[in-house]
């Protein structure tokens, strides 16, 4: 692979003061986390709880319901179903709240609704830093892109969501990847969900970019000004390979444990997510997956 990695950014003592000072006050307060009781779900939540224990912060578990009631059938059908909903609920929270510590609290919440558009609805309206969700149906991150409820949150909510692929299990962050394409970042754009990680798992940060020809303009310069107060390593591929075999590999030779990439209206990540099924094939990662929002 022709990977170059051309500089590390080092901050000085007093800027590195200053952010740690800054994080204590913006980290990431409040996780929303969708659930549907199964062990998917329950594993996303644990990543969820071991965020939560860093920074103290208060976990709402969500649980989207929708009634399907015959013409003819007695209004008491949803009050079964809230019933149970209620009781797994409670189930759940028990089991979540013997693991919490430094302060961190949850609660849960059971709503009415469609899950993809009560997920976003309540994410961008309650104030939530970061949703916290499983993937289901593929191996790897393929879910997040074929047409799975992650995938339609992503794409519906203005909310960064952490996407937790079937059976990865959560283990501290050593190592996070930024993948950036050419395009500018907004000027609303906020990657403070990745600073909150960085520096509450005092992980390294990488930026990775894979060129796309003579025309490729770089990451945007913005992204120093985006990330001022962090450490971090540039990394630049320049073969010929497609993205999904590019970042696979880099992912893999860098030993990465957490990928993030930036969700433009139109772009990088979302070229990923219509891509042809046979593309999306490569994209076998099992690492979890931080999407933040530039919308």
């Amino acid at each position: 692979m022709a990977f170059q990695r051309s500089f590390l950014r080092e901050e000085s003592e007093c800027q590195f003061v200053i952010a740690l000072l800054y994080f204590k006050y913006v980290a990431m307060k409040n996780i929303l986390v969708p659930t549907d009781f199964s062990d998917n779900a329950f594993n996303a939540l644990s990543f969820a709880i071991a965020i939560a224990n860093r920074s103290g912060s208060h976990i709402t578990l969500l649980y989207a319901y929708q009634v399907y009631r015959p013409t003819g059938a007695l209004v008491s059908v949803e009050r079964y179903i809230r019933e149970d909903a209620d009781s797994d609920m409670d189930q759940l929270l028990d089991k979540a709240r013997a693991q919490l510590m430094n302060g961190a609290t949850i609660e849960g919440v059971a709503i009415k609704g469609k899950t993809i558009e009560s997920l976003a609805k309540k994410a961008d309206h309650g104030g939530f830093d970061l949703i916290v969700m499983g993937t289901q149906g593929a191996t790897g991150l393929k879910g997040v892109f074929m047409g799975s409820t992650t995938n339609g949150v992503i794409r519906s909510a203005k909310t960064p969501v952490l996407a937790i692929p079937s059976g990865c299990k959560f283990m501290a962050f050593r190592h996070i990847a930024l993948a950036m394409d050419s395009r500018e970042l907004g000027k609303d754009i906020s990657l403070q969900p990745l600073i909150d990680l960085v520096k509450a798992y005092e992980t390294k940060l990488s930026i990775y970019h894979k060129t796309e020809g003579e025309d490729d303009q770089g990451v945007d310069p913005a992204l120093a000004y985006w990330l001022d107060g962090v450490e971090y390593a540039h990394h630049f591929d320049f073969s010929d390979d497609n993205i999904n075999e590019s970042i696979g590999s880099f992912l893999e030779d860098y030993d990465v444990d957490l990928l993030c990439m930036i969700h433009h209206k139109r772009g990088f990540l979302e070229g990923l997510f219509h891509q042809s099924v046979t593309r999306k094939e490569a994209f076998t990662t099992d690492l979890p997956l931080l999407v933040l929002q530039d919308l």
